[in-house]
This record gives C-alpha cells, structure tokens and sequence, in this order.
C-alpha cells in the first residue's frame, strides 16, 4: 500500500471541499469549546492542531469528542510515537513539517494518513517514494510562494500531487492560492489568530471564517 492509498478519495475531497483548514494556537483547554463553536457558525469544517504545546493532546481529545462535525489534522507530528497516539485520539490526517522517513514508514504501517511538509523538489521525490501524494507546502509565502509553488509542481503534475499551502496564507491572498489547480485546500491561522483568542473575541472568529469562505 502506498500513502496515496492510504487517503481516500473521501478524505481528498473532503478537504477540497473545506477549502481552509483553521490552525489555532490554543493556551488555554476553556476556550476550545467556544473557540470551535465560533468556527462552525462560519462555517469552517477542518481544523488543524499542532502538537506544539503541553495541552496539544488533550485539545485533540476535546474537540474530537465534543465536536464530531469537525474534521481534525494533527500537526507537527515529528516524533515516531506521535503518529500512533494522534492516530488513535481519532485525528483524520497527520502532517509535518518536514519529511521524516521514519514518521512515514509508521504512517503506511498504520495505515494513517499523512501529508509531510515540503520546501524543495528534493522533498517531493522522497516523498513520491513513500507513496505520498498530498504534501503542504510550508513556509509557503516565504519560500516564494504561488510563483515558487507553481516552479516545483511543474516537474511533477503528472505524478498527480496535490498541496496544502501553510505559512503566510491570510484573507488577500487566499484566493490566489485556491485558483492554483496544484492546491487543494489551505491552512492558516488568521481567521482565529491568538491575539482573538485571548480576547475572547468568537464573533470576529465567526466573521472572519465567512468572509474566508464567501473567498
């Protein structure tokens, strides 16, 4: 089985279909329940958390359970162990910064599905030989971006590769980014930022994810 396998058509299309994966940088386990209230009423149906922080997990566990409409990615998987822990929390796709041999390997042998981080044609190719097909493309904006993007996907199109843009996507760029036809959906934090966390301010969360997807 290779790692295209192993994301279903289903779980690509969803995220098509979601368009923004939201990735929150949450310090504190109370506001996650209003935090992904304000998101669904926007709208937003992915949202990405990284295992960045002490509470990373047990937000993992928090919103997997108390909010199943939401799809959740798990990132900044870069240790062996993670793969199986967000695995079995109930995390639909795991994603890394970087490409990790290892970390795929336990992907495939666990059947999970998993998109590692790429800035260069070089990680593409070890990516293509682990089977990947969906990569994010991270730091996009300061790597180059969509004419960057745009040079590293021609060499492999017809390999069928797709990306999920991270780093610098915000409200004047994003729709430049969905019209490329290598990208599949986008991830960023600027629809629920950390400074609109702290203030407790759900609505402009709310606003913000629809305007994102009005995009």
């Amino acid at each position: 089985m290779d790692m295209h396998e192993n994301i279903s058509n289903d779980l690509l299309k969803y995220l098509e279909n979601a368009k923004v994966v939201v990735a929150p940088k949450i310090t504190s386990l109370k506001s996650v329940p209003y935090l992904m209230e304000a998101l669904q009423e926007g709208g937003v149906r992915c949202v990405e958390i990284t295992l960045r922080t002490p509470i990373a997990f047990d937000v993992l566990k928090l919103i997997i359970k108390g909010f199943p409409e939401l799809k959740v990615m798990a990132g900044t998987i870069i240790e062996y162990d993670q793969v199986a822990q967000v695995q079995d929390i109930g995390a639909m796709i795991g994603v890394s910064p970087g490409v990790q041999p290892k970390i795929l390997e336990r992907a495939l042998e666990l059947n999970f599905p998993f998109a590692p981080g790429i800035a260069t044609p070089s990680e593409i190719a070890i990516g293509l030989e682990y089977g990947c097909q969906l990569f994010k493309f991270f730091p996009a904006d300061l790597i180059g971006g969509i004419p960057y993007l745009k040079r590293i996907y021609a060499s492999y199109a017809h390999k069928g590769i797709q990306f999920i843009p991270l780093g610098g996507i915000n409200a004047t760029n994003l729709e430049d980014y969905l019209a490329e036809a290598s990208v599949l959906c986008v991830g960023g934090t600027w629809i629920a930022d950390k400074h609109l966390i702290d203030m407790e301010n759900w609505k402009q969360i709310t606003d913000n994810a629809c305007a994102a997807l009005r995009l």
